[in-house]
């Protein structure tokens, strides 16, 4: 939401529109996959999801928290990643969440006002409205002792610190998709702004308070933002409107959409949040709202703001293992804030997120473990040591992290994600010319920084060998489970596919 308000603020400068094709700011944006969304996709396609572009976030923010692609190389990445599925191409027909897609409004904002998003943010939204907590600078972050890092709950009941990575606030496309840091009370200044301009652009006398009174208020096009949108239905008997609009998710209230994006949703393919009992405010008046929930490596968060009834919930949280905490607070103070009746139980649906994730975590490692057959694996593990490139710049290594010096034959070896030791995942074999990286309990997965990995087969490299000579010349990754796997070629004297 931060980034598109940041987008709003340069069209009301007239200095881009949202209508604006991509190509016109990003010249060399030209997807492989389908030619039409290089010709045709705009800014809006980027902040409501709908260019179809495959999310490759576990890519970009690999094992370790490791970014794995440099910002100069990012366009090429998006130029590779798929653009259809089994129904054909999605540009402009399926609402597709593509956080690497996302990524290129950085490259936009970074080109049209001269300088690095981090700055750009600073500058002209947080400076003003004095968010003084909120964090986009490594340099900033580094300095600053009052920071909450992520962690995951151990089955001992310690606390484990999860991976995360400040450099990737110096990579624009990765901060405007997953990489900001803030506190609630900067975020209730954030909204009490949006509130407030919302509220200049439709003309109302009584304008929402700023926080701090001595702050200004930069923001623009808050209207228009809210104008634009991509449908998102949800079937719950209720009129309640929900779209995707530039950044920010559109509802009201009553309605299953709330919190449609938490990760308290993540698995529930027998979608229980449409039961009555999950649904807030059946027999209350209508409350349109706002807002989003995120969810990255360790931190979930949940921003609501209430335009009409000049409200606004914001709560972050620090562990995210099995469920959302955060969201689950603002069910509980909306139900307080607005007198919901009748009364439901905010707490459930957090113990059916984490039964939920449990059992599909067991299920995932289950599904492995039936397609493991190591007597298949005859290839000699030297083999597989070498750098491979895919989706136009992403390398991976295969490294020997040990060796057996009587048979100069490694004894183990180790996955790389692009130039980051961190990033490093040991390997073991799995089937026919196949290794596995997959972390086999849900303590590692977390704590490496892996929340995104829910298939087994996002943990598994399938090697391809040149027929002629039985060498190996690259290995399939199928990615995202919704994606079909991307091919990554041997990169020989430093050339690639």
């Amino acid at each position: 939401m931060i980034t598109c308000t940041a987008i709003g603020i340069l069209v009301g400068d007239n200095r881009l529109a949202w209508s604006d094709p991509i190509r016109n700011h990003l010249p060399t944006f030209d997807p492989l996959g389908d030619p039409t969304i290089g010709e045709k996709a705009t800014i809006i396609d980027l902040c409501r999801h709908s260019p179809g572009l495959g999310d490759a976030s576990t890519i970009i923010a690999g094992p370790g928290g490791m970014i794995s692609n440099k910002t100069e190389d990012h366009i090429s990445l998006v130029n590779a990643l798929p653009t259809a599925n089994d129904s054909g191409q999605r540009f402009q027909k399926d609402w597709w969440y593509s956080n690497v897609a996302f990524g290129l409004l950085a490259q936009i904002i970074e080109k049209v006002s001269g300088m690095p998003l981090s700055e750009f943010l600073q500058k002209r939204i947080f400076q003003p409205l004095r968010m003084s907590h909120t964090n986009v600078m490594e340099s900033v972050s580094e300095a600053n002792a009052n920071i909450a890092f992520p962690y995951v709950r151990l089955s001992d009941g310690r606390w484990s610190k999860v991976a995360t990575n400040m450099a990737a606030q110096a990579h624009g496309p990765v901060l405007a998709s997953i990489a900001m840091r803030s506190s609630v009370n900067d975020m209730l200044a954030f909204m009490a702004a949006v509130m407030s301009q919302f509220d200049e652009e439709r003309g109302l006398d009584t304008l929402q308070p700023l926080v701090n009174s001595r702050s200004t208020n930069p923001l623009q096009q808050i209207g228009p933002m809210w104008n634009y949108w991509w449908t998102r239905p949800v079937d719950d008997g209720f009129e309640n409107n929900s779209a995707y609009t530039l950044g920010w998710y559109r509802t009201t209230m009553p309605t299953a959409a709330l919190g449609i994006c938490s990760y308290n949703r993540s698995g529930d393919l027998q979608r229980t949040y449409l039961h009555a009992s999950k649904i807030l405010g059946k027999d209350s008046t209508k409350h349109t709202l706002y807002g989003d929930n995120g969810n990255s490596n360790g931190f979930v968060a949940t921003a609501y703001v209430f335009p009409d009834d000049r409200t606004a919930i914001v709560a972050l949280s620090n562990a995210a293992s099995a469920g959302d905490a955060a969201e689950t607070a603002s069910r509980i103070m909306l139900q307080a804030l607005f007198n919901l009746k009748p009364r439901v139980s905010s707490l459930q649906p957090l113990r059916d997120s984490r039964d939920r994730c449990l059992r599909s975590h067991a299920s995932m490692i289950g599904d492995w473990g039936r397609g493991r057959d190591t007597s298949r694996f005859t290839g000699a593990l030297k083999d597989f040591i070498g750098t491979y490139v895919g989706l136009n710049t992403v390398r991976i290594s295969i490294l020997a992290t040990q060796s057996d010096d009587s048979s100069n034959e490694p004894a183990q070896l180790a996955v790389q994600f692009g130039d980051n030791p961190a990033s490093q995942c040991a390997l073991e074999p799995y089937n026919a010319d196949m290794l596995s990286f997959l972390p086999l309990d849900l303590e590692t997965l977390l704590s490496r920084g892996m929340l995104a990995w829910h298939h087994y087969k996002m943990g598994i490299l399938e090697f391809v060998r040149d027929e002629d000579k039985g060498t190996v010349a690259g290995f399939g990754w199928q990615w995202d489970s919704y994606e079909q796997p991307s091919l990554w070629v041997r990169d020989q004297a430093g050339m690639s596919p």
